[in-house]
């Protein structure tokens, strides 16, 4: 019912955004230099709310005196920051990102609004596809994050029985175990990655992550919260 309400909510301001951004792709359109624009950020894959921004991605012709900084653009009151790329230089970015990062996973879940060369279509598609090597060396990437933050977590329990910094360590690295679990699951990975991998895994990030930041502290619960980070992170990590 909650998660009803707050769409319902928010869907006046999602049609006011889609409203902006269809009258000002119909402009870009115009501009026979601008040979795709592609949606990303929030209003591509998420829910926007009054304070957004959107996010375009305008590739242009290979040209070496287009303009390669970004433009800021108003549209119907909504600000638009809008990242200029050559064709030349969409290609770098698109192949040559590492599968898992934010510029891949930035692009990966844009959306293609409209585009005068099919090339470019198939790079955006090819972008849903995340290589076996890029993936394990975002796992180790990872795993090398959660580590030092599970030593420092478990440290300032044992030594001082600081409850509150060792749950902060502790949610420092449900973050970087969030991103294996949405990895290993053949998902990408953004910046809101908890709440994703909270749907993948409630049993082991709903008392990392949920529980830690909703619930009074107790040494048991900290305890507990601690042995469920450990357990996935010496099953997870001996498989990368």
């Amino acid at each position: 019912m909650k998660e009803a309400a707050n769409r319902g909510i928010a869907a006046p301001v999602q049609d006011q955004f889609n409203t902006a951004l269809a009258a000002l792709v119909e402009l870009i359109k115009c501009d026979r230099s601008i040979l795709a624009a592609i949606l990303c950020g929030s209003l591509s894959h998420d829910t926007v709310w009054s304070k957004s921004d959107i996010d375009l991605v305008l590739v242009t012709i290979d040209d070496k005196k287009a303009d390669r900084e970004g433009i800021s653009l108003y549209a119907d009151g909504i600000n638009v920051h809008a990242i200029l790329m050559t064709r030349g230089e969409f290609r770098k970015t698109a192949e040559g990102a590492l599968g898992g990062s934010f510029p891949h996973s930035f692009l990966a879940k844009g959306r293609l609004l409209y585009t005068h060369d099919e090339t470019i279509a198939a790079m955006c598609q090819r972008l849903n596809t995340l290589g076996e090597r890029d993936t394990r060396l975002q796992l180790l990437a990872a795993a090398t994050h959660a580590l030092p933050c599970l030593y420092k977590a478990q440290k300032w329990l044992v030594t001082r029985g600081d409850l509150d910094y060792a749950a902060l360590w502790i949610l420092y690295t449900a973050n970087a175990l969030a991103k294996i679990e949405v990895l290993q699951a053949g998902l990408l990975p953004d910046r809101e990655v908890l709440p994703q991998a909270l749907k993948l895994n409630p049993s082991v990030f709903g008392v990392i992550y949920d529980d830690l930041l909703n619930s009074k502290k107790s040494r048991p619960r900290v305890e507990a919260a601690l042995a469920a980070a450990l357990r996935p992170c010496s099953r997870r990590f001996s498989s990368t």
